[in-house]
């Protein structure tokens, strides 16, 4: 299979990159980038035969740029589905995320969903535009939705930040004492999920990837403290942060048998 990927220096574009680099699954990988898409003009489509659609922007301020956030966020994932549309691209896949759910507790694919912020709503958008667009036009698509990832060029996950700050000593802000529970999923793992759900023969499918287990955040910062220190810590109250996170793992265990990288023995592994 050759594919399309975009967001290729993203953290998990990177690992897509190098585990195909050791396990050659795909024939071949064209990496798009923001500065490299007029690139796409010289591709022979007809040797491509997926998009792995994982580019997002999650640091444009919609209140000061949001021409920047939709274009980042909805319009680039427009122009692909064309984009298959017109050079008969039979697969796309979309890099969605748990936010779509919002305070549900129960995160099994097949439930409504109920995004409570704009990053949720702006990935629900995407989700109905590509289910949409693709049933209309005989396009298979898979849309994932990761939870909280973390590891390699992380500088976004709550654990990065908790990090820095027992490293550096800059402020970690600890919302409502720490009790919110999320999943943590390694970028390693999401990259082979995403790899391997590409690959197989599924159509019109969306699947969680996560770890299924919840870790509280006080939890992630006792730890960290005890290997390396006491954290600048700043209590703070956010009545909007979501309790609890967790992926409802049945679909995916159907259908990858996986073990993921559990988040305290990374922390442990680090120096």
């Amino acid at each position: 299979m050759n594919i399309i990927l975009t967001g290729a220096n993203g953290n998990l574009g990177q690992h897509i990159q190098k585990l195909n680099e050791r396990n050659k699954a795909f024939t071949s990988i064209f990496p798009l980038v923001r500065d490299n898409w007029d690139s796409l003009t010289n591709l022979d489509y007809k040797k491509v035969d997926a998009i792995i659609h994982t580019a997002s922007d999650i640091h444009a301020d919609i209140f000061s740029k949001p021409d920047e956030v939709l274009e980042s966020n909805v319009m680039i994932t427009a122009k692909l589905l064309r984009l298959c549309k017109e050079k008969n691209i039979k697969k796309f896949v979309f890099i969605s995320s748990c936010s779509v759910y919002g305070e549900l507790s129960n995160s099994a694919e097949e439930k409504p969903i109920q995004p409570i912020t704009l990053n949720g709503f702006t990935k629900a958008f995407n989700e109905e535009l590509i289910t949409a667009f693709c049933k209309k036009n005989n396009i298979r698509y898979l849309i994932l939705r990761v939870f909280n990832s973390f590891g390699g060029d992380d500088k976004f996950s709550v654990l990065f930040k908790i990090l820095r700050s027992a490293k550096q000593g800059t402020p970690f802000v600890l919302q409502n004492g720490g009790l919110a529970e999320r999943d943590f999923i390694h970028v390693e793992d999401v990259a082979e999920l995403t790899q391997k759900l590409t690959l197989m023969k599924l159509e019109d499918e969306c699947i969680n990837v996560g770890s299924g287990k919840a870790v509280k955040i006080i939890d992630l910062v006792n730890f960290v403290e005890k290997k390396f220190g006491m954290l600048n810590k700043v209590e703070g109250e956010n009545p909007n942060e979501t309790s609890y996170s967790v992926a409802n793992v049945k679909k995916i265990n159907r259908l990858i048998e996986f073990k993921p990288r559990d988040i305290f023995a990374f922390i442990d592994s680090l120096s």
